[in-house]
């Protein structure tokens, strides 16, 4: 098949998430609602997102790169474990004779034991820098999951009632309007696409059902809140 790419031209890999543009989206969220909504508790944690935002995509790259110390130190234990194993089979002179079939029994029983801890023991210094760091993903994907609680729990006080008060000087009468909301949303999609940014070379599936969570739960929130915001359009409409 002929290639349409010039040669020794990379593939724009435009189908993958781009940590700068996620951050760049969270800036710009954060400038937009600063302006419409200022000294508002949301344009706060619009500002903290665009941290969190350049934040996650070190904390991603950091994940992605080797733990050198733990390898050192796995490697290490592995040939300290694997020299002791060649020690005590060259140097403890054993004789191989039984009186009767209890003793093979026992002699079985006790080889399998220490070939099960020399085995465990292994297992656990290769699979410790990836415990380690799936870990640290599974809680920072659990504070991006906690900050859409914070969101929307922000909206909460902004009912229906409050774009549709009753008199004209009543104190509700401020400039509300259902843009709180879809700024709610937008968020909620921001921090979906941090998350995701986790499950990129993760190994294991923990990390990528914590991260399709985020995910459902920013679709379930963005849901209701575009309900609420057919419900309160028009009355923001019409004052």
């Amino acid at each position: 098949m002929k290639s349409f790419l010039p040669a020794g031209e990379r593939p724009n890999l435009m189908h993958r998430l781009d940590p700068a543009r996620i951050i760049e989206i969270a800036e710009n969220l954060a400038l937009r609602i600063g302006q419409r909504l200022p000294g508002s508790s949301l344009a706060g944690l619009a500002v903290e997102l665009a941290r969190i935002a350049r934040d996650t995509d070190q904390r991603a790259r950091q994940a992605r790169r080797p733990i050198l110390a733990i390898r050192f130190a796995s490697v290490t234990a592995i040939l300290a474990s694997l020299l002791g194993l060649w020690y005590l089979l060259h140097h403890i002179h054993t004789r191989w004779e039984f009186g009767n079939i209890t003793e093979l029994f026992e002699a079985t029983d006790a080889g399998f034991n220490l070939l099960v801890l020399l085995a465990g023991a292994l297992w656990f210094f290769i699979t410790l820098e990836g415990r380690l760091k799936r870990k640290k993903a599974l809680e920072s994907i659990e504070e991006l999951r906690e900050f859409i609680h914070v969101i929307d729990l922000t909206q909460l006080y902004y009912t229906p009632e409050l774009y549709n008060p009753d008199g004209a000087n009543s104190p509700t009468q401020r400039g509300l309007d259902f843009t709180y909301l879809l700024f709610c949303t937008q968020m909620f999609g921001v921090i979906s696409n941090l998350a995701a940014l986790y499950s990129r070379g993760a190994a294991g599936d923990s990390i990528l059902r914590a991260a399709s969570d985020v995910k459902m739960l920013e679709t379930a929130l963005s849901t209701k809140l575009l309900s609420k915001v057919e419900i309160v359009r028009p009355s923001s409409a019409s004052n």
